[in-house]
Order: C-alpha cells, then sequence, then structure tokens
C-alpha cells in the first residue's frame, strides 16, 4: 500500500508534521515519496454586464506575477524539503501545479499511479469541514485511494528507548 505516497504540503507546520508520520514507514516499504504544492490562480472578476451571471475572469500583469512568484518559492520550498529526506535515503520526486487544490491532488494521485494520499487536517470551512478542512475534506470525499489525514498538533513524539 505504501508503493508511491503522496504528500500534500502547503507550507503549514501540521502539513510538515506528516513527514514525521511516514520517514520510518517509508523506509521500511522502500516507498517512492511525491511531495505536492497545490498553487491557486488569482484571477480578477470583470462583470459582463448580464444579469445573474458570473464576471468575466481577467489576468493582469499583476496576478501573472503574484502567480509566477508563488509557484517559484513552492519550487524552492519543496527543493529544500526533498533534498532532506534524500539524505535521509528515501526515494523523493516533488511537483508543483496549479490549480484548485482537493481536485488537483485526486487528480495528480489518479494519473500517477500514487497508492496512498497524505494530507493534513487543518479544521478549516463550514461545520461539515470543521473536523477535516474544505481541502482535505474533497480528498477523502473523491479519492479512489486510501487517504492518511493528520490533526493539527498531533505529531508522534519519541519512542522511549
Amino acid at each position: 500500500m505504501l508503493e508511491k505516497i503522496l504528500v500534500c504540503l502547503d507550507g503549514s507546520v501540521p502539513a510538515e508534521q506528516m513527514l514525521s508520520y511516514l520517514l520510518d514507514e517509508a523506509k521500511r516499504a522502500n516507498s517512492k515519496v511525491i511531495l505536492l504544492r497545490v498553487t491557486k490562480l488569482p484571477q480578477a472578476a470583470v462583470s459582463v454586464n448580464v444579469p445573474g451571471s458570473p464576471g468575466a475572469p481577467v489576468h493582469t500583469g499583476r496576478t501573472i506575477q503574484r502567480v509566477q512568484d508563488e509557484e517559484a518559492e513552492a519550487n524552492r520550498y519543496l527543493k529544500e524539503i526533498a533534498d532532506s529526506l534524500l539524505r535521509s535515503g528515501l526515494h523523493v520526486e516533488y511537483a508543483v501545479i496549479p490549480g484548485s487544490p482537493g481536485e488537483t491532488i485526486v487528480n495528480y494521485a489518479s494519473k500517477n499511479g500514487c497508492t496512498v494520499i497524505a494530507v493534513a487536517t487543518h479544521g478549516h470551512g463550514g461545520l461539515r469541514r470543521f473536523a477535516l478542512g474544505s481541502t482535505t475534506d474533497f480528498v477523502t470525499r473523491h479519492s479512489v485511494i486510501p487517504v492518511l489525514t493528520i490533526r493539527p498538533g498531533s505529531a508522534p513524539s519519541a519512542a522511549p528507548e
């Protein structure tokens, strides 16, 4: 089951805590670990003067630059983590993909033959999503492969020797 683990990272501490759960198991199973960061595509909407219709998306120079900056930062962030995991003996890749987080995670896992998705729970969103978070909620409901979730602040402590 742990042949190819997709680890979803968003730059938050809870998301990074997922790594402490996976390191030993991934080494034991000789797993490939794929670090994924989904970047959002900011855009402005301009009214099209048709009552009841949504605005038309407009990509300005500033929004395009923001997307490029976010993508560059995400690549730096994942490369740093990947390098650390490589030094510890894991097989690691990373990817930065723009899109809607939940859909992008599920699609990436499916298209790339991942055997499990590891994702943190943030507790954001409405009442239904209180325990998981909107992205985690989407992934757990739409994924066709197992999803491993972690709650903020529940990182494992070192076992006494």
